[in-house]
């Protein structure tokens, strides 16, 4: 059957199935008890509404939902929803993969396939993307998770979709104050503890606020790294704040500033080496990860009567710094280049980027037949990458050695320690026009087209020094990358009641290209990779049923993607980025929400996605992935159930059962080439449990995370020192205490 026979067939079937309960069905109308069935208004279109009523697919969480179950980072909700992949591993390079649009499951080379934003401030710079901010859920309104490309109207970066996190904003119309602390304690693990403080203060009655949010969590390590010696070695600290200041000058006009600061400082890779055990990891010094992000951005939203205004403006300053240990390479070192070098060889790698944003649009206020929306937005990005291989006394090493002689250590490594570094300079801009128009052709039926005309330049220069280069001047590359284009969005949607509504939608997305720099790998390279292309077929069904007390969803999709941009892997384990090959995605997701009775609450969803190429990739230095390999970073299923349980007794005791399932994938592309081994990942069951009350304004939460302990691998890298598994965190248990004024 072709895909729109089978996507005509389900929606046709879907819809003969539920208009008879849909139509007997009333407005939506939950009790008070019921968490899961909260309405959530999202910006997921740019303009507020109902997340039941947007033509696309779109899941949100809310900031009550996120304390039932207890969410702490990201970790513990982004894989609740339909589609989504979340593939764990280093702290602020963690990266979500939306309906199996991608080709690996850590950081890509160049911009990624799935954008991130803060009050619809972007986050997700042109090129290698240093850091991905962990959005601490305490005092967090909401999440959106938007499934499929929003190119239109989000720009780059959004291929598979998007994640906008909703801070709460200050409040003038009340005081408010909330604190948190969690105490837990994991498997092979010290003492974990959390500290959260919230402070809102009106200035001025119902015209200016202030919020302050303070947050402090630190994950302590539970592997135990035979290379240095150290017990628990990954120890993770993460704190920041939130600073939010509104005005309201008047009835129609606000304006709104919000700064954000997250400090991440992780004493050694949370990752462990399979061949020493459960909990056992070996390097011959710690492999830091430190990450600063710092957001600062203001806006006005104007009601002109005819249309609200929108402005937006935002700087972003962010800095990431890794260190690798490359010690199993050292005696390759000390033959090629005559060298005595005894102390650990490492590489150090990350960079710091300055963003600005700007972003300004008029969306109708709506009340008739015809709703539009027409903006203009600019992104500007400096960064500053970096790469360098050293190891303490390289300088005298290379003194002693035949090949370089007395006085060439200072020339070579002149800071004693680094005797070869890859320097990166790097400016992208991307420029759009961008609108969507509604109209109803009937009450029921609605068409809506939109799109995004867009500009990106990267110019980029790298500078390679070192023994590579010695004794000639440093290596300069200049390159620069256009690419201009229209990103398109059409949907169809009928709604024949409050309870049913049935869509139709098509889409596109796009990202920057990359260009490649020489870098520090002995291996050569392609020039870069363009913006590959990518376009999204789906029609969904919303149903609401028992009187309100039951949500259904389903959308099927079938994603095209060609030339591909790919993160490649060379044999001495450096990254470069390449174009190549086409994959096809076809899916279905599923979800239900259902109060069961006045107490209990349950909620699931069910994603069933083949993610494949359409023909055959060649890896350079690897061979080839046939065509039909699965894409990496992807699973055919993915499950998560939860139920919550409210008891009608004193101090309102609350349960909580949660279940998440995923299926096996890859973790790279290489792993599809025949004969090469697999480097996998998914393929667990996890369960929590939380029991909770209320005593007046305090909640008492005890808690148990992955209860059966399972060690789930979210991610596998070959690394110098072999293979490396990200891994979900052991069984954990605590206790959260929450007050709130």
């Amino acid at each position: 059957m072709s895909n729109s026979r089978w996507y005509r067939t389900l929606i046709l079937s879907c819809t003969a199935a539920l208009a008879p309960l849909a139509a007997t069905a009333q407005e939506a109308a939950t009790t008070d008890t019921s968490i899961l069935l909260e309405e959530i208004i999202v910006t997921a279109t740019k303009r507020q509404q109902s997340v039941r009523d947007v033509s696309g697919s779109v899941s949100a969480v809310s900031g009550k939902q996120l304390e039932a179950i207890g969410a702490q980072s990201f970790a513990d909700y982004i894989q609740r929803t339909p589609g989504v992949v979340f593939n764990e591993f280093q702290p602020g390079t963690s990266h979500v993969v939306i309906r199996g649009v991608a080709t690996n499951s850590g950081n890509v080379q160049g911009q990624g396939t799935t954008g991130y934003y803060i009050n619809e401030v972007p986050l997700t710079e042109p090129g290698w993307t240093i850091v991905i901010p962990d959005i601490d859920a305490f005092d967090v309104d909401r999440v959106e998770v938007m499934r499929g490309p929003q190119g239109s109207l989000f720009g780059s970066a959004s291929m598979g979709g998007a994640v906008n996190y909703i801070a709460n904003k200050a409040d003038a119309s009340k005081e408010d104050a909330a604190l948190e602390t969690t105490v837990s304690r994991t498997r092979n693990a010290d003492i974990g503890w959390t500290g959260k403080a919230m402070l809102n203060m009106p200035l001025v009655e119902d015209k200016l606020a202030v919020r302050a949010v303070g947050t402090f969590r630190r994950d302590p390590g539970y592997l135990d790294n035979a290379g240095t010696g150290e017990k628990g070695s990954s120890d993770i600290d993460v704190g920041g704040g939130r600073l939010s200041v509104v005005w309201t000058p008047d009835d129609l006009t606000e304006l709104s500033w919000l700064s954000l600061y997250q400090k991440t400082a992780a004493d050694d890779a949370p990752y462990r080496n399979p061949t020493y055990g459960s909990f056992g990891r070996s390097s011959a010094l710690p492999e830091t990860n430190d990450t600063d992000v710092e957001i600062h951005s203001l806006r006005l939203d104007r009601d002109l009567g005819f249309a609200t205004l929108t402005a937006l403006g935002a700087y972003q300053k962010k800095n990431q710094g890794f260190v690798f240990d490359f010690t199993p390479y050292r005696a390759a070192y000390n033959a090629d280049l005559g060298l005595n070098i005894s102390n650990p060889l490492y590489v150090r790698s990350g960079g710091d980027s300055d963003g600005k944003s700007g972003e300004l649009r008029l969306a109708s206020n709506g009340g008739g037949a015809f709703e539009w929306l027409l903006g203009a937005m600019y992104f500007e990005s400096d960064k500053y990458l970096y790469e360098q291989l050293g190891a303490n006394g390289a300088a005298a090493a290379f003194d002693a050695s035949p090949n370089y002689g007395p006085g060439k250590g200072a020339i070579i490594a002149p800071d004693g320690s680094i005797f070869n570094a890859f320097y990166t300079d790097l400016k992208g801009e991307e420029s759009a026009l961008f609108g969507e128009a509604s109209y109803y052709l009937t009450p029921e039926i609605k068409f809506t087209a939109g799109g995004r005309l867009f500009k990106t330049e990267v110019t980029s220069t790298s500078t390679t020094i070192g023994f590579s280069t010695y004794p000639g001047n440093p290596l300069v590359e200049r390159t620069q990358t256009k690419e201009d284009g229209f990103s398109p969005k059409l949907s169809l949607t009928y709604k024949p009641s409050d309870t049913l509504m049935v869509y139709g939608l098509y889409s596109e997305g796009f990202r920057f290209g990359t260009p490649n720099g020489s870098g520090l790998s002995a291996f050569p390279i392609p020039s870069g990779s363009k913006s590959d292309s990518l376009k999204n077929y789906e029609a969904g069904l919303r149903a609401t049923l028992a009187d309100g007390q039951l949500l259904l969803d389903a959308t099927a999709f079938y994603v095209d993607w060609t030339d591909i941009q790919l993160r490649l892997l060379t044999p001495d384990n450096f990254n470069y980025a390449a174009n190549g090959a086409a994959a096809s995605i076809k899916g279905l997701e599923m979800s239900a929400t259902w109060q069961a009775t006045a107490n209990l609450d349950i909620q699931s969803s069910v994603t069933y996605m083949k993610a494949r190429l359409d023909e055959d990739l060649f890896i350079l230095w690897y061979g080839t992935a046939p065509k039909g390999s699965r894409l990496a970073g992807s699973s055919d299923w993915s499950i998560a159930n939860t139920a919550i349980y409210t008891f009608d007794v004193a101090y309102d005791p609350t349960v909580t059962v949660a279940h998440r399932y995923l299926s096996k994938g890859i973790s790279d592309m290489n792993s599809a080439v025949p004969g090469i081994a697999v480097n996998g990942q998914g393929g667990y069951n996890l369960f929590d449990l939380r029991v909770g009350a209320t005593f007046g304004t305090t909640t008492a939460t005890v808690f148990a995370n992955n209860i059966t302990d399972k060690r789930g691998v979210t991610r596998t890298v070959p690394e110098a020192n072999g293979l490396s598994q990200g891994l979900v965190r052991p069984r954990t248990y605590g206790v959260t205490l929450h007050w709130s004024m």
